[in-house]
C-alpha cells in the first residue's frame, strides 16, 4: 500500500504524477511525462493562459493476487477551470495502459474544446430549421435566383 508523489511545475500547468503498489522508476516517469504530459500541454496552449490546469496521474497495481491479465491501471484528472476531465486505462503492462490513456485523454479535450462550436452550429441548424426560408430567398453564388429591387 505504499504510495508516493512526485510534483512537476510547469510554466503552464501543475502535474502531479502518484503512485500505488508499483515502483516508479526513471523511465516510468519519463515515459508518463513524454506520453501524457508533453501532448496534454501541447493541446492546452490556449487554455493555460485564461485557467492554468491541472493534471493529476495515479499509476497503481489494481490487484495484489492477480499475476496475469488487466493488473495495471493509470488514470488521470485534469481540472481547467471548474471543468473535470478524467480518464482511465487498464492493461497488463504499465507502458501500454499510458499509452491507452494519452488516447482517451485527448479524444476527452477534444471533444471539451470543441463543444462550444459544436452547440453554437446546433443552434444555427435549429434556427434555420424554424426559419424555413422560402427557396426564392437563397443566396446564389453572389446572386439572386430572382431580381432585387422589383
Amino acid at each position: 500500500m505504499a504510495r508516493s508523489r512526485h510534483v512537476v511545475y510547469n510554466t503552464d500547468m501543475r502535474v502531479t504524477i502518484r503512485h500505488k503498489d508499483i515502483e516508479m522508476t526513471d523511465s516510468l516517469r519519463e515515459h508518463i511525462e513524454r506520453k501524457i504530459v508533453e501532448p496534454v500541454g501541447k493541446r492546452l496552449k490556449r487554455e493555460v493562459a485564461s485557467d492554468a490546469p491541472i493534471l493529476d496521474i495515479e499509476a497503481a497495481r489494481i490487484s495484489h493476487h492477480h499475476h496475469k491479465g488487466m493488473v495495471f491501471c493509470v488514470s488521470a484528472s485534469l481540472t481547467i477551470g471548474t471543468k473535470l476531465i478524467r480518464a482511465e486505462a487498464v492493461n497488463a503492462e504499465i507502458y501500454a495502459a499510458c499509452d491507452r490513456l494519452k488516447d482517451e485523454l485527448l479524444r476527452e479535450i477534444v471533444g471539451y474544446k470543441t463543444k462550444p462550436q459544436s452547440l453554437l452550429k446546433r443552434g444555427a441548424r435549429m434556427a434555420k430549421q424554424y426559419l424555413r426560408l422560402n427557396p426564392a430567398a437563397w443566396l446564389r453564388r453572389g446572386t439572386r435566383e430572382r431580381e432585387e429591387g422589383r
